[in-house]
């Protein structure tokens, strides 16, 4: 199955010898190891366009109220206005809280793409060279060159630690993902 990233899944093309020398030799599977990392920066900025599409969307329908809503007070006078103008306002303010959060949404969901994107390319460079490194070590270990085998497991290793160091960079890159777990408007 391909990877999501094409960084990712040049990488793992790149592995696939280790891979099969590990498997011979029951080491940690390195592909296996890169899939945990695998993601779709480009899937979360259309869905960040999107949302941002969609506060436009807001701001225009804001807009729209707001020029009906002077329209009707216009033609209105006395305690109805006064009371229609505090609906109008409480609305309003919905709409401009709703907006916000879809900016802020949008902005967080390109930095997000942006920074699984440079994590996924920067960890790929790092397994290929790894690899690259183990190379004389994984055709010996494929010819049955069991003195090999040592090397093949610390590139596995190395690999599975590259991996794992992407993955916290991940985990405490987006504790600003919290706030979101908030609704933004009342229910």
């Amino acid at each position: 199955m391909p990877f999501l990233h094409p960084a990712l899944d040049k990488a793992a093309a790149g592995l696939a010898s280790l891979g099969t020398a590990a498997a011979g030799i029951r080491a940690p599977d390195p592909i296996a190891a890169l899939r945990q990392l695998d993601c779709s920066p480009q899937s979360i900025r259309e869905s960040a366009r999107t949302l941002s599409s969609g506060r436009d969307v807001l701001v225009m329908a804001r807009l729209e109220f707001e020029r009906g809503a002077h329209r009707a007070e216009r033609k209105w006078g006395g305690e109805p206005a006064a009371q229609f103008r505090g609906s109008a306002d409480e609305l309003d303010a919905h709409y401009r809280q709703a907006a916000e959060a879809a900016a802020r949404t949008a902005a967080v969901g390109f930095d997000l793409a942006e920074l699984l994107d440079r994590l996924a390319n920067q960890t790929s460079a790092q397994v290929l060279r790894i690899a690259e490194a183990a190379a004389p070590a994984i055709e010996a270990s494929l010819t049955g060159d069991r003195s090999a085998d040592q090397a093949v497991r610390e590139a596995c290793a190395a690999i599975a630690e590259a991996v794992t160091r992407g993955l916290a960079a991940i985990g405490e890159a987006t504790t600003f993902l919290e706030p979101f777990g908030v609704p933004v408007l009342p229910e």
